[in-house]
């Protein structure tokens, strides 16, 4: 995953795109582990947790290659 990634969340439902993938420094993120940010119209800034992916993937959609 890149920032700028399109996806989509909640099992495919919901369009988002990646706004950051938190690696590392997850108290400056407010976080306790990784996972990405993603920008969603119906919920604005979603952060997803990497314990997540397994049960509710992100689905790659399109990624902008300049």
């Amino acid at each position: 995953m890149k920032i700028g990634d399109s996806v989509l969340i909640e099992h495919g439902r919901t369009p988002g795109t990646i706004t950051e993938v938190i690696e590392s420094q997850f108290k400056q993120w407010n976080v306790d582990e990784p996972g990405v940010m993603i920008k969603s119209a119906p919920f604005g800034l979603v952060f997803l947790p990497v314990s997540t992916f397994n049960e509710d993937p992100i689905v790659f959609v399109s990624r902008n290659e300049i």
